[in-house]
């Protein structure tokens, strides 16, 4: 399967520096993310895309959409985006559970569910399946840099980590294709 398109995403490389683990000193492949697309930038990557419809009506469209899957969601709805998969509530419940059916009756449910999760499932079906796999098919994966933490703006919490990017200059080429 080819890539959706040509645009590359980097991969890079980070030391585990955690002495207590068994897997210290070895590195591990994280996905270098890009400043967040905003409501508005999204409806004009839309039209960029040539939809008959101008920026304004796709971020109305949007708009909507982030007010209704909400609702939806706080009633025990799931939504489902065909092609890009299903948006569920979960439930997080205080630790140590409930001793019986009879215990529930004494309390309201607030008191045992500490937080509404928001889930989301990716379309796993053939012509669109973003599952994490097939996902990476569509991917064009390249690498990116070496990822280092060099010292804290606050040494003392180990807040505000300060990192030295290298870039990793030894890319696997491609054996070339047998004649």
């Amino acid at each position: 399967m080819s890539t959706v398109n040509s645009v590359e995403m980097k991969v890079n490389l980070r030391k585990n520096t955690n002495e207590k683990s068994d897997q210290f000193g070895k590195y591990y492949a994280e996905l270098e993310r890009k400043r967040t697309l905003s409501l508005r930038g999204l409806a004009k990557h839309i039209t960029d895309h040539g939809s008959i419809y101008t920026r304004d009506v796709v971020e109305g469209v949007l708009i909507k959409l982030t007010q209704c899957v909400p609702e939806l969601l706080a009633q025990g709805q799931p939504v489902k985006l065909d092609g890009l998969g299903t948006f569920y509530p979960t439930a997080q419940n205080k630790p140590g559970g409930l001793e019986s059916i009879e215990e529930a009756k004494t309390i309201a449910p607030t008191a045992q569910v500490e937080g509404v999760h928001i889930r989301f499932t990716p379309e796993g079906e053939m012509l669109d399946n973003i599952t994490s796999k097939a996902f990476k098919e569509k991917c064009s994966l390249v690498w990116g840099d070496e990822i280092e933490i060099t010292g804290y703006k606050d040494a003392q919490k180990k807040k505000g980590p300060i990192y030295k990017k290298t870039p990793i200059s030894n890319p696997i080429v491609e054996p070339e294709p047998e004649p």
